[in-house]
């Protein structure tokens, strides 16, 4: 009976272990894809932040032109150009003003003008993601922010944030941009690698192969033109180390700037965890056994049933708390966007079956670029986790802080009425006001937020309607100056 139980044990140890090796798998591709796809939301949002920013940025100049349009021709156009070409904070802008009567261009910062007029605006206004088009007397003038300039930004400013992104083990992420999709020699950039940042910016061919003869470049090309994303497996150099593992990778394809974005575990990180699992359950199991050996043969058949109850149990502990540390944040405690994004399809559904809404508020920290340059990106994650402890400290224990990215939050308050939000986000706005972080050599940073509140309409299809009034709401906060709170219905 001894031996029977003991066979036994080990088939049930055995499916444990296969059960266990097929969740941590399947939770770490999960991981992977949820990361590249919340970093490709993060592109989309800066993207369209960006040309918000830049259409508000023309409307000013204009406001500034408008204001010397009561001088004379002469004056007028002496103004202009010297506005344009003597500051230094257009001097990224094409601006072109041209002569109606001498039918002549007179001013062209970057060489864009065409033979006439209405050829000048067929060729320069597509390019361009705002511009503003005046007259003055006999003068046309065009200028605008060029899409190539306000892309550049944007793919410099995700760059930064992919190589000062941290992630637990040797995880991280990278960027091929695909210059051929046929392949061959040079068909792809390595664009950014913080693993190789040394070999950023040189060209990648589909025929490299790892130590074991795969090809990977092909394979994820291949991958990408046929489903726009893939995981697949090969060798490579571990982060800050000499060492080749086995790696899975997730890679996905942004086609708006041909970047191919991905993200990899290696297998030995997924092993070690898998093998400290088995450890725990082992030791366990034979402390179990010895026990069991010591007691009376009429009672080891029940103790057999007993030890698959608890071994069953075991496996769905440590499944649990395999996705409990996959939904939360692992900097602020917080919830991270994957369970924010089911917290807020679960309560966009009890709306619509009770017509109750909870409030939804999203902020964001004023000048936390400027907290992260001047004082380093340690300060900032502090900065982060005390904001997030002091509102915590405020709501229910059934309310959801979620980190949507960066340093956004999405905050979900079950019972607060419409009529009660501000005076709550001023409550909020007061207690973080009141927080003081030390930095370097005991100074003391302030901080504040701007919020933006909502709650789920009749009309809403789902919940990102409710997120983008909200985002609407916090961006008025930041226009109208920062550390406030708006609501937009």
């Amino acid at each position: 009976m001894i031996l029977f139980y003991l066979l036994s044990l080990d088939k049930i140890s055995d499916i444990y272990i296969g059960e266990t090796q097929k969740t941590v798998y399947s939770l770490k591709k999960s991981f992977l894809a949820n990361t590249v796809d919340n970093l490709i939301a993060m592109i989309d949002h800066r993207r369209e932040a960006r040309a918000k920013a830049m259409e508000k940025f023309v409307n000013r100049t204009a406001i500034a032109i408008d204001l010397k349009m009561g001088l004379a021709d002469a004056e007028f156009k002496e103004f202009l150009i010297s506005f344009f070409r003597d500051n230094p904070d257009y001097s990224f802008m094409p601006v072109i003003v041209w002569d109606t009567k001498g039918d002549k261009v007179i001013y062209d910062s970057q060489n864009l003008a065409g033979s006439t007029w209405e050829s000048t605006l067929e060729q320069v206004v597509p390019g361009l993601c705002a511009y503003k088009v005046l007259t003055h007397g006999e003068k046309n003038i065009l200028f605008g922010v060029s899409k190539t300039y306000m892309e550049e930004l944007i793919k410099t400013e995700i760059a930064d944030i992919i190589r000062n992104s941290t992630f637990e083990g040797n995880t991280y992420i990278w960027v091929n941009e695909i210059l051929n999709y046929e392949g061959g020699p040079d068909y792809a950039i390595r664009r950014v690698h913080p693993n190789l940042l040394e070999t950023e910016g040189t060209y990648l061919s589909t025929e490299m192969r790892d130590i074991k003869g795969n090809q990977p470049y092909l394979t994820e090309l291949e991958g990408i033109k046929k489903d726009g994303e893939l995981y697949f497996e090969y060798y490579f150099k571990e982060l800050n180390s000499e060492k080749v593992s086995l790696k899975l990778t997730y890679a996905k394809l942004y086609k708006d700037y041909d970047w191919v974005i991905a993200m990899g575990v290696y297998q030995d990180d997924i092993q070690a965890y898998i093998n400290e699992t088995n450890e725990k359950s082992q030791s366990l199991a034979s402390r179990l056994t010895l026990l069991l050996v010591l007691l009376f043969v009429a009672i080891l058949i029940l103790s057999f049933f007993l030890m698959v109850l608890i071994e069953k149990r075991h496996y769905r502990k440590s499944r649990k708390l395999l996705e409990s540390e996959m939904n939360q944040d692992p900097l602020t405690k917080a919830g991270n966007r994957r369970s924010g994004t089911q917290e807020l399809n679960a309560a966009f559904k009890e709306y619509q079956a009770s017509g109750y809404s909870p409030g939804i508020m999203i902020y964001d920290l004023d000048s936390f670029k400027s907290i992260n340059d001047q004082y380093g990106h340690s300060v900032g994650d502090l900065v982060l986790i005390e904001v997030v402890k002091a509102i915590s400290g405020m709501i229910r224990s059934s309310d959801k802080i979620i980190r949507w990215g960066g340093d956004e939050f999405v905050v979900i308050f079950y019972g607060l009425q419409e009529k009660n939000a501000l005076v709550f986000g001023e409550r909020i706005l007061d207690k973080v006001s009141d927080l003081k972080i030390l930095a370097a050599e005991g100074e003391e940073i302030g901080i504040t937020l701007s919020i933006g509140f909502s709650f789920f309409k009749e009309t809403d299809e789902d919940f990102a309607e409710v997120l983008k009034r909200a985002d609407q709401a916090l961006y008025l906060s930041k226009s109208k100056g920062r550390n406030q709170v708006n609501i937009i219905l």
